[in-house]
């Protein structure tokens, strides 16, 4: 028989060993301490400055609202005390479908400059979601899960063309908030306390302030997200959110002159989405088109599939071979999971139908377009995301998790880079002229004189002069009027300008005709929110009487010779006084 000794360690083997384990309780510790719940939710307020620096740039944001927000925005400091107040100035309220109150009142409450109280509201909406974000999951998927949840959230693709490309600052500030009021939904099954029904309402009013159509559809996923995975206590957080969003419904209905309900903005259904779109890495600052061809990116973005797509994979990879039982966590993946597919099928053309039901029952109600959904899917995938991290320690590590942070970032950083405008006191005032329905504002006009390039007091290569400093308009003057155009919405077609100098009878004595900045630049190229500088001379004829004289302006189809309606003028012109 042989006995087996015990292997007796040497001294430096015990060192040795000791050091190891110490030095592994020292990294854990150091991973603990590094991930704890003040320090994710620091990174979660702060990581967000990478989307919200360009705000800090000087001028004013080129989007598809233009200068709309700040218009309504000074009229609204100037009119606190009238209740009944609603954004009018070119644009045309629509309770569902219109960016709501509550940014406007942020805006104009806030001690600011109001370029610096509009871009501070849509800069609100991100540090909101992301924070909210990270304490609605933090208690479910962990710090490291909720901060990157928190983050593919933020950084979506879709809030970033919200604010950067559309300018919709009511549904950024909705993104923002729209985690806050889940999370005050929720907490009620936790702490089932009616005196806490009151504040979780008060979040969802909030919410349908912002955004009232986008809010409905928020409320029926919370709703069935509560009827699935909390059952048993979902009746107070749903009571709490009808009762906000029926509050918001309240306010509109007896403070807005404007119907609640509005036929859908034609050709509702053209503008489903194509698959390749949700993955396309196109991106642009054009309109949503009819068909295929969008101006703008419509991707779900790359972090949020990726990360989804690992989460769904290890949450598949860790189930049991046989469930007795589904358990929360699992009703969870599963719902999100179920509402991301759903949500994206909605956006695709064979749900027409749905979209198309009687008026009062359609879907098309609540929104513009069907491709708004985009950001309900996003949250979806967002949770998904974090999930990844929750059921996969490796994740969960720094190195790791600042990896996957800063792929997150890095993965929708070319796209931070929006457009800008140069800001001066003839562009932020209230437009001299309204064209269309809230289609074409005239921004801000002058008169000049055309010389002869050697007039004393003018500058090298100047050839005009202000008619204020030439004086009165004679004979064989070419007088030039410039002006300066805001589209807010795409035009279909190639239109031409008209400009007739009138007398005091309103007799035609000069005119001029032709396609904006020479036929350079034709109106069905125009984007919303970019500014058009433009320049029309007319020769005075040498028989002209007398003035005073008055200029028209308007613009018209060449084919069919219709004007663009003028809401100030039958004729379709906007009336300009020679001075």
């Amino acid at each position: 028989m042989h006995s087996v000794l015990p292997t007796i360690p040497s001294p430096e083997s015990e060192q040795s060993d000791v050091a190891k384990i110490v030095s592994s309780q020292t990294q854990r510790q150091i991973t603990s301490i590094s991930l704890s719940t003040p320090v994710c939710l620091l990174l979660a307020l702060i990581l967000p400055v990478f989307a919200i620096a360009p705000l800090f740039y000087p001028g004013y944001i080129q989007t598809h609202s233009g200068f709309v927000p700040l218009w309504n925005a000074v009229d609204l400091r100037a009119n606190l005390g009238d209740l009944s107040w609603m954004p009018h100035i070119a644009t045309s309220f629509d309770p569902f479908r219109s960016d709501g109150l509550l940014p406007y009142y942020l805006a104009g409450l806030l001690p600011l400059t109001p370029v610096s109280a509009v871009k501070l509201v849509m800069g609100l909406g991100w540090l909101l979601g992301s924070v909210g974000m990270f304490l609605w999951l933090k208690s479910w998927l962990g710090n490291p899960g909720a901060l990157v949840a928190a983050l593919v959230y933020t950084y979506l693709p879709h809030q970033i063309t919200t604010v950067y490309v559309r300018g919709a600052w009511g549904e950024s500030l909705f993104w923002g908030l729209l985690p806050w009021a889940i999370l005050a939904a929720t907490y009620l099954v936790t702490s089932p306390k009616v005196i806490l029904l009151p504040l979780a309402a008060f979040f969802w009013l909030w919410l349908g302030l912002s955004q009232l159509g986008l809010t409905i559809w928020a409320l029926l996923l919370v709703i069935a997200l509560l009827l699935v995975v909390h059952r048993p206590q979902a009746a107070l957080p749903i009571l709490s959110a009808l009762l906000g969003v029926a509050a918001a419904i309240a306010v509109y209905l007896f403070l807005s002159p404007y119907p609640l309900f509005t036929p859908a903005i034609a050709p509702f259904t053209d503008h489903f989405l194509y698959p390749f779109q949700l993955v396309s890495a196109y991106w642009g600052f054009g309109h949503s088109r009819l068909g295929w061809n969008d101006g703008l990116s419509l991707q779900i973005g790359l972090a949020a599939i990726g990360l989804a797509v690992i989460g769904v994979f290890l949450w598949q990879r860790n189930q049991p071979s046989e469930l007795e039982e589904v358990s929360r966590t699992d009703r969870r993946l599963i719902f999100f999971l179920s509402a991301a597919i759903i949500l994206t099928l909605l956006q695709f053309s064979p749900t027409a139908f749905l979209w198309n039901l009687p008026p009062g029952y359609s879907l098309s109600n609540t929104l513009t377009y069907p491709w708004q959904l985009l950001g309900l899917v996003g949250l979806c995938l967002s949770i998904l995301a974090g999930a990844a991290l929750w059921l996969d320690l490796q994740l969960r590590r720094l190195p790791l998790l600042g990896a996957i942070i800063i792929i997150v970032i890095l993965s929708v950083y070319p796209y931070l880079l929006p457009q800008f405008v140069q800001l001066d006191s003839r562009l932020t005032s209230p437009p001299q002229a309204e064209l269309g329905d809230a289609q074409l504002m005239l921004l801000s006009h002058n008169f000049s004189v055309l010389t002869s390039g050697h007039t004393v007091g003018l500058e090298r290569g100047q050839t005009s002069i202000p008619l204020a400093l030439h004086g009165p308009l004679q004979a064989n003057n070419i007088l030039v009027l410039n002006v300066v155009w805001q589209p807010l919405q795409p035009f279909a077609d190639d239109l031409k300008v008209f400009v007739h100098l009138v007398d005091s009878n309103d007799n035609v004595l000069a005119q001029f005709d032709g396609r904006p900045q020479e036929g350079t630049h034709p109106t069905s190229r125009w984007i919303s929110g970019e500014i058009i500088n433009d320049a029309y001379p007319i020769l005075v004829p040498p028989d002209a009487p007398p003035g005073p004289y008055r200029v028209f302006i308007g613009l018209y189809n060449q084919t069919t010779l219709q004007r663009l309606p003028v809401p100030t003028d039958s004729a379709g012109r906007v009336i300009l006084d020679v001075q």
